[in-house]
């Protein structure tokens, strides 16, 4: 597994950060998208190059949005209608876009202009507790789209992925992929991992009982410390309070994202909290085996932007 931030800033792309995207690359077994803000095709292109991106959009199974907000879904329907035309001719099922409920309004608007070749499922239908009814027979499926997920989830060698409701908009959620426990070659059971994005939120306690034991938390961290109010008033967090987050769930390692763009190549942020922390950057790339890692980057990131550190600090 392989996670791709393909952009790590809020609100607008600006010339260093894009705005919200996270592939997640399953490699044999395809990928899911976790949001897709403007300009998410021109990052992949330039993470995998143009053949690649290709490639990396015909192999996605399933597309994640966390809420409605442009910066998170605007790039959606360029990526849907590239799929359609890249499989034109081809045998292929319409691609899983979980989201929020008034996102299919958008799609199926859109869809008057240009196909898309998508099956729409509400993220209200992805909570624990739906599947919980879906298992027991009293979930209610009539186009079949959660039957699909679920079998997807399966080939990809998934066991969850669970939409969590969070503190912002309306139909916000974080989200829980959880893969499946193997064995190896000698008999002994490898515990499969466990990632948690917030999408954008306040510290949300049901995102953190969610996010209990993770191997890895992606969490928002719009503003610095000293912007408490701001982050209260517009319903984000605060590096701190994300770092916090994590600590509270006792996740092995948190990436803190979405950062605004007043901060264009570097956020504030204490160096004291961020033992198990990274700060992300666009196109930036982790697998599992480079976890251990993240938080000794930090004290280096202060070395590579001084300039930047300065102005800020000055501030």
């Amino acid at each position: 597994m392989e996670i791709v931030l393909l952009g790590t800033g809020s609100s607008q792309p600006s010339k260093y950060r894009n705005v919200s995207s996270i592939f997640i690359n399953l490699f044999l077994k395809g990928s899911i998208l976790l949001d897709c803000g403007e300009g998410t095709l021109g990052q992949l292109k330039r993470r995998f190059g143009v053949d690649g991106a290709d490639e990396a959009v015909k192999g996605l199974k399933c597309i994640w949005i966390s809420h409605i907000h442009a910066d998170h879904h605007a790039g959606l329907a360029r990526i849907l209608a590239l799929r359609h035309d890249l499989l034109s001719g081809t045998p292929h099922e319409p691609l899983i876009v979980v989201g929020p409920q008034q996102l299919e309004i958008f799609l199926d608007r859109y869809q008057m202009l240009e196909e898309l070749d998508m099956q729409f499922l509400d993220c209200r239908d992805t909570t624990e507790s739906s599947w919980e009814a879906f298992e027991s027979n009293d979930h209610n499926d009539a186009n079949g789209s959660a039957s699909r997920l679920k079998n997807m989830l399966r080939e990809a060698g998934l066991m969850a992925l669970n939409s969590v409701p969070v503190i912002h908009c309306p139909q916000a959620y974080g989200i829980v992929l959880k893969f499946a426990d193997r064995t190896n070659v000698i008999g002994k059971k490898i515990p499969g991992w466990k990632i948690v994005y917030s999408g954008d939120t306040r510290p949300c306690p049901e995102l953190v009982k969610a996010s209990h034991g993770a191997t890895l938390l992606i969490h928002e961290a719009t503003f610095e410390d000293g912007m408490l109010e701001e982050a209260i008033a517009k319903n984000h967090s605060t590096m701190g309070e994300a770092v916090e987050a994590g600590d509270a769930a006792g996740a092995y390692r948190v990436i803190l994202t979405h950062f605004s763009q007043r901060y264009p190549k570097i956020p504030v942020f204490d160096e004291t909290y961020m033992h198990k922390a990274c700060i992300a950057f666009d196109l930036m790339s982790v697998n599992l085996a480079d976890l251990p890692m993240l938080p000794s980057v930090v004290p280096y990131l202060k070395l590579l932007f001084p300039d930047e550190m300065s102005i800020n600090e000055a501030d």
